[in-house]
């Protein structure tokens, strides 16, 4: 694991256990109650079970095999010790769209936390599908070891990232934090670390996939969510249309009201999570 970014997609999974203490200490964690009381007792012990792994471990995260990293991914660190402070409502909004031929599509999907999560639901009706989108190249080779580990889960991945038409970009890695990763716009200087991606539309995603439905999008792209709804909502047809959409609420960053039209299509905020607005398709 000596790349810049740590990626071990080689080593069997087991190979990094973590030993009995560190699994004593994480299952305290991951017991602790959603509470005020529970989230400060979650810190104090997650920063003791850190001294205890390595760089990464190898075990079980929402019912799926999976090998997670500490450092470097604060969605990764958060989901691996203490899953049930990591975007409760908004995966269990998504799950709870589960049926036969259902669809959701994770946007930005990082190591893929909500796809595996929503997986399991979904594994248990016949002819569901989910389209992982991860553009980073090291983090899709995260992504893709652990769909390797579960090759029971109807998860379909897609290296490269959304936008407003077809073609390449420059993404840059967010500094500390990979989920921080974003698309540079057009307008902006180059930067000298930045990697090129191939981008495609949300449109031209579906028909790759031979979509024609969607019952559920996460969408989690730091800021570039105009590109990749704006044009969708434009031209997608009413059958296309999600019933769920979750959403990084970035409303200060956005120069055109996604809300307002996502309002012409349907859309209203049925909630409002930490970090996420979900949009409910009446």
């Amino acid at each position: 694991m000596g790349s810049k970014i740590l990626v071990d997609d080689t080593s069997p999974f087991g190979t990094y256990e973590g030993g009995d203490r560190f699994r004593k200490q994480i299952s305290r964690i991951r017991l602790l109650p959603r509470n005020w009381l529970g989230k400060r007792l979650m810190f104090a012990l997650r920063r003791l079970a850190r001294k205890h792994i390595g760089d990464c471990v190898d075990m079980e995260l929402f019912g799926s095999k999976m090998r997670l990293y500490q450092r470097g991914n604060a969605s990764e660190k958060r989901a691996l010790f203490a899953p049930q402070f990591y975007d409760l409502e908004d995966r269990l909004a998504l799950a709870g769209l589960a049926k036969d031929g259902a669809v959701f599509i994770d946007i930005g999907a990082n190591i893929g936390l909500y796809s595996f999560s929503v997986a399991r639901t979904f594994s248990n009706f016949d002819n569901t599908k989910i389209i992982s989108v991860e553009p980073h190249p090291e983090i899709h080779r995260r992504l893709a070891f652990n769909r390797s580990l579960n090759p029971e889960l109807p998860i379909t991945l897609f290296r490269g990232g959304i936008g407003e038409k077809e073609g390449e970009m420059q993404l840059l890695t967010g500094a500390g934090n990979l989920g921080q990763t974003r698309i540079l716009r057009e307008e902006e200087a180059p930067h000298p670390e930045s990697i090129t991606v191939p981008i495609i539309t949300l449109t031209a995603l579906c028909s790759k996939f031979n979509l024609e439905r969607i019952d559920g999008i996460k969408i989690d792209v730091e800021g570039f969510e105009e590109a990749v709804l704006l044009p969708f909502f434009e031209s997608a047809p009413d059958s296309l249309l999600p019933r769920l959409i979750v959403i990084e609420d970035n409303r200060r960053e956005w120069a055109t009201d996604i809300l307002a039209t996502a309002a012409k299509r349907g859309y209203r905020i049925a909630k409002k999570t930490h970090m996420n607005l979900l949009l409910e398709r009446s």
